[in-house]
């Protein structure tokens, strides 16, 4: 890949081509100016985004998030989730390719930590980008992504939405229901390994939760 960062234009949206081979505040550095040159390209109240060609934690997600709305004037940024890779989780909870395809999900996303008390509510996907700490609850009609740790309550699918998951890169929650069927933490020899990412789904009317590498 000749240049660290590459913007391409999907439908409305915009493609962020990422070299993974690049250190990230290199990335960082080229993004920024990306975005600055093309700030009417990214002005807009919500502006659906794709990172493709590299993995990002959840703080190098949250750092190109705040690039964008510092020197972009990005007010909302949506995650269109038929563009990227976690409509394959998705399928594999029960829906096929095809619908999903069909379906423009959008996502609320959070950036920060829930503390004690705090519940945060979507009526589409949610995306935390940060920690669900214990006493905190994330509820969403759809599916809740955790880009940090949860510790707290996670209620997907309140609508009746059997196929909706919960994922999180650390997966310690007090509670987690989907739709109307609730798990609560296993216990200590039943849990995996930690910083294993993983995904509870519904299976046979019961709560399951697998490392994503096996789901």
């Amino acid at each position: 890949m000749n240049e660290p960062v590459v913007l391409k234009g999907f439908g409305k949206g915009i493609a962020v081509i990422l070299d993974s081979s690049c250190d990230f505040e290199i990335i960082c550095d080229h993004f920024k100016q990306k975005v600055i040159n093309g700030k009417n390209f990214f002005s807009g109240y919500e502006i659906p985004i794709q990172f493709i060609g590299r993995r990002l934690n959840s703080y190098e997600l949250q750092k190109l998030i705040e690039i964008m709305k510092t020197f972009g004037g990005v007010h909302d940024i949506i995650f269109p989730w038929d563009e990227i890779s976690f409509h394959n989780l998705l399928s594999t909870a029960g829906e096929s390719a095809e619908d999903i395809k069909e379906e423009q999900l959008n996502a609320k996303i959070h950036k920060g930590t829930l503390r004690s008390g705090q519940v945060i509510t979507s009526e589409s996907d949610l995306i935390i980008i940060g920690d669900v700490n214990p006493g905190a609850e994330v509820i969403s009609k759809n599916n809740i992504i955790v880009l940090g740790a949860l510790r707290g309550i996670a209620h997907a699918g309140i609508s009746g939405n059997k196929n909706a998951v919960v994922f999180a890169l650390e997966m310690d929650p007090v509670q987690i229901r989907i739709a109307n069927i609730i798990a609560r933490a296993p216990d200590e020899d039943n849990k995996h390994e930690k910083g294993v990412a993983e995904i509870a789904y519904i299976e046979n009317e019961t709560i399951v939760v697998k490392p994503v590498t096996q789901f």
